[in-house]
């Protein structure tokens, strides 16, 4: 008898194909329907969670379903990470586990498009909350509160119906334990054109027709104060506003098929931008194109793309968003610096509130998450090298085991053992030093040379498999083994080690300029930003202004500062 993978009852997650994965439940083994050949059965009958549909998986692979994740679930169920969970999924983030000692906002301001996470505190956050940004508040695959053990203290208001040109008044109630904070991340985009949203958490306004939402429509706006992110009686005060508007129905002057025709050439349009994009990166896959070319290509597209999108920032409920935010993660692979742009266009996506944008948008932000992690990898790389420049032997090698940490020695285009190498050499410089001294005791020098050789062989064992190099490995790993074997004769031999630790400084600094000057065999330097993050979250914020499903007109500002 086949044993399934899975039994009746088991949530799965089922690939849809261009409608991407979708949650389930397993309700029956062996389906087969009458018309089905002789012999013929699907593993898995399964009933999708968001609107009961049945479908079958064909074949008990993880290609059609796989298993689904605490994640998953909360995705599928709450409208963003800060969201309180039904109790089945309570308590199911072993991450939490009290305040990260690493937090802290210096003059307790904020900026935009910080990389904090780069410094590798924080699970992967930026250190300070009052910077986070929305992928950090509400992806389930950051969960920066949750990592960091921060308290959130929730507060929800229903105001009941509105028609639309009813005016809507919400002051910001005593219930709001902060009064202030609340346009660091709120999902504007869900209010109907003409109601204002204020930092103090208040909403005001006449509610206008909105061509994009039928006749009667709920809004469920959320927004984050991390005001008193360290005060541990309210922590992160999530506020959720919720109201039904009835009577949206175009007025006589709007011509609603001249607007449904826009919608669609603008939609086509998007369309052929994906098309071009996934054709572009087709070609640098097969070999027919460098990066270089496929970077300028896909840039040259993403911005066409992006341009439209401002001048339709509401087409099709965000999805749009989701798919600029997707691709820049492409471009990332090819060691362009656009994570932020994945991040804050992914991150936009999530505040539409459509279900299925949520799942596209955090399909893509589970990888943009693991990159985090090897971008802070590799820049606590660079920074325990510039430590080692400086001779700073042992705060080096604190930093480089921060950094194979991370991601188990791997790094942003650092695929050589390259950490384990640099930490290696510093180790043996300093075990070095402690021998020839007075003080430490050789037991203790001994311990430090014994891990540089245990890391060094790990650095070889994974250049070797990298297939990148020949007979001979990376040149720096077999430059400290020829080192270290020099090293330990002459301890045996009693000879002065002096002028070989000399010698071997010379080499480290060496082999660290040439890291620093991201020469080979080391990756390039990291490359510098192509856009300002400041401009481009600004642009961004510009569209929540504008009239529903227009630009903003040059005059608009946004209603928060640059500090958030």
């Amino acid at each position: 008898m086949l044993k399934f993978r899975f039994g009746v009852g088991a949530f799965v997650l089922c690939n849809m194909g261009p409608q991407g994965w979708k949650l389930g439940r397993v309700i029956a083994l062996r389906y087969r329907e009458p018309h089905w050949p002789a012999g013929t059965e699907a593993p898995y009958q399964v009933a999708l969670e968001d609107d009961r549909s049945l479908i079958y998986v064909p074949e008990d692979d993880a290609a059609y379903c796989r298993e689904a994740t605490h994640e998953d679930l909360r995705i599928a169920r709450c409208m963003d990470a800060l969201a309180a969970a039904p109790g089945d999924l309570q308590g199911g983030d072993p991450e939490a586990t009290g305040v990260a000692a690493g937090l802290g906002c210096p003059g307790g301001k904020a900026s935009i498009g910080s990389t904090g996470y780069r410094d590798g505190r924080c699970h992967g956050c930026d250190g300070c909350p009052r910077s986070w940004s929305c992928v950090e508040l509400y992806s389930e695959h950051y969960r920066c509160a949750a990592r960091n053990g921060l308290k959130v203290t929730r507060r929800a208001v229903d105001l009941g119906t509105v028609r639309v040109g009813q005016s809507l008044h919400h002051p910001a109630g005593d219930e709001l334990p902060v009064k202030e904070g609340f346009l660091q991340c709120p999902t504007l985009v869900r209010l109907p054109p003409g109601v204002r949203f204020t930092d103090e958490g208040a909403l005001a306004g006449e509610v206008r027709f909105d061509p994009h939402r039928g006749a009667t429509y709920r809004v469920e706006l959320v927004a984050v104060s991390t005001a008193s992110w360290d005060d541990a009686a309210v922590g992160i005060v999530r506020l959720e506003i919720t109201f039904t508007v009835e009577g949206n129905e175009p007025p006589e002057a709007f011509d609603s098929g001249a607007f449904a025709r826009e919608q669609q050439g603008a939609r086509t349009a998007a369309g052929r931008s994906l098309r071009e994009l996934g054709d572009t990166w087709r070609r640098w896959e097969r070999g027919e194109l460098g990066n270089r070319d496929t970077c300028a290509r896909m840039n040259a597209e993403l911005r066409r793309l992006r341009a439209l999108l401002e001048m339709h920032p509401r087409l099709d409920g965000g999805r749009w968003w989701a798919q600029l935010g997707g691709y820049h993660m492409n471009v990332h692979k090819l060691l362009e610096n656009t994570l932020f742009e994945c991040e804050l266009y992914l991150g936009h996506a999530l505040t539409f509130g459509d279900a299925e944008v949520r799942r596209m948008a955090e399909q893509n932000l589970a990888g943009c998450y693991q990159k985090r992690l090897l971008e802070a990898a590799r820049f606590l790389w660079i920074d325990g090298v510039e430590r080692m420049m400086r001779g700073q032997w042992t705060t080096a090698v604190e930093t480089f085991q921060l950094a194979a940490a991370k991601k188990d020695g791997w790094g942003w285009a650092v695929n050589h053992g390259d950490i384990w190498m640099a930490e290696a050499a510093a180790r043996i410089v300093h075990g070095a030093e402690l021998a020839a001294g007075k003080e430490a005791s050789h037991d203790e020098a001994a311990l430090w040379i014994n891990e540089a050789a245990r890391l060094l062989q790990k650095s070889v064992e994974r250049s070797r498999e990298s297939g990148a190099f020949g007979p001979e490995g990376h040149p720096w790993a077999s430059e400290i083994g020829t080192a270290l074997v020099s090293y330990r004769t002459l301890r045996e031999a009693g000879a002065s080690t002096a002028d070989w630790l000399e010698a071997f400084k010379l080499r480290t600094f060496f082999w660290c300029a040439q890291v620093l000057g991201g020469a080979a065999p080391f990756p390039p330097r990291p490359a510098p930003r192509r856009e300002d993050a400041v401009a481009l979250a600004r642009r961004l914020r510009d569209l929540q202004d504008a009239p529903a499903g227009l630009a903003p007109s040059p005059r608009v500002t946004p209603r928060c500062s640059p500090e958030r």
